[in-house]
C-alpha cells in the first residue's frame, strides 16, 4: 500500500553513500532531500559514515604517472568537448533555444528542486503528451531503472494501474490523491505490485512529481486489455 512519506531505508542511503545506487534513485535521494530538510540530514549522516569507514581500509598503491594521466585528460576535455571548445556565443544560442523550446513550461522547470532541473533543461525541457492533461519527461534510465517527470493539470490524472515492480513518486509542486492517500509537495508515495490506485492531480495548482520505477506500469480496465494486447 501507498504510504505518505515512506522511508526509502538506511540500505538505500548506504548505498547511496557509497556510491553503488542507481542513477534514477540518487536522483530521487537528491530531489527528496532539497524538499525534505530529514532526509537531507539522513542523507548526509550516510555519507558521513561511509566517509568514516573508507578512512579505514588501507590505501591502495597508485603509479608515478597517475597525477600526469588525469591532468592530460582534462586538458583533453577541455580542448575538444569542454566548455572552452565553444565558439563565442554558441552557448548563449544553445540556452535561448532551450528556453523557447521550454515556453510557457520553462518557469515550472526552473523552480525545480536543482538536480531534477538541471536534468529536464539538458532535455531541452520538452514535454511529451501523455493523455489528457498529462505530459511526461524522462530524466533519465538506468538498465530497468527509470526517473521521469509527470505533469498533472488540475483534476486529471493517469489512468488506473497496477505495477510489475516498484515505483517511488515524489511530489514537487501540487499535490495529487490516488484513491487511497493524499500526497502533497515534499511526500513520496511508495507503490509495489501489490498497489493499484488511480493518480489525480488536485484542484487548483498543476501536479509536478518525479517518478522513479524499476518496472513498467499495469494498467487495468480497458486500457490494461490494450496492452495485453499489444504485448506491451
Amino acid at each position: 500500500m501507498p504510504m505518505t512519506n515512506h522511508p526509502l531505508g538506511d540500505e538505500l542511503y548506504a548505498a547511496y553513500a557509497s556510491g553503488v545506487l542507481s542513477g534514477p534513485m540518487s536522483l530521487l535521494l537528491d530531489a527528496q532531500a532539497c524538499v525534505n530538510p530529514t532526509v537531507a540530514r539522513q542523507r548526509a549522516a550516510a555519507e558521513a559514515v561511509s566517509g568514516l569507514m573508507l578512512e579505514t581500509i588501507a590505501p591502495a598503491p597508485v603509479r608515478r604517472t597517475a597525477l600526469n594521466e588525469v591532468l592530460a585528460a582534462l586538458d583533453a576535455e577541455e580542448a575538444g568537448l569542454g566548455e572552452a571548445a565553444l565558439k563565442p556565443g554558441q552557448g548563449d544560442l544553445a540556452a535561448r533555444r532551450a528556453a523557447e523550446a521550454a515556453g510557457k513550461a520553462l518557469g515550472e522547470i526552473l523552480a525545480l528542486p536543482a538536480p531534477v532541473r538541471d536534468l529536464a533543461l539538458e532535455q531541452g525541457a520538452s514535454w511529451q503528451f501523455a493523455g489528457p492533461g498529462v505530459r511526461t519527461m524522462t530524466l533519465m534510465e538506468d538498465g530497468r531503472a527509470k526517473a521521469e517527470l509527470i505533469r498533472l493539470e488540475p483534476g486529471r490524472g493517469v489512468p488506473r494501474h497496477g505495477h510489475d515492480g516498484r515505483e517511488f513518486t515524489l511530489v514537487l509542486t501540487g499535490a495529487f490523491h490516488d484513491g487511497i492517500d493524499r500526497y502533497g509537495a515534499g511526500e513520496l508515495c511508495s507503490a509495489d505490485p501489490d498497489t493499484e490506485h488511480k493518480p489525480v492531480a488536485e484542484t487548483g495548482a498543476v501536479c509536478i512529481a518525479l517518478a522513479v520505477s524499476d518496472g513498467p506500469l499495469a494498467f487495468t480496465g480497458p486500457l490494461g486489455w490494450v496492452q495485453r494486447a499489444l504485448g506491451a
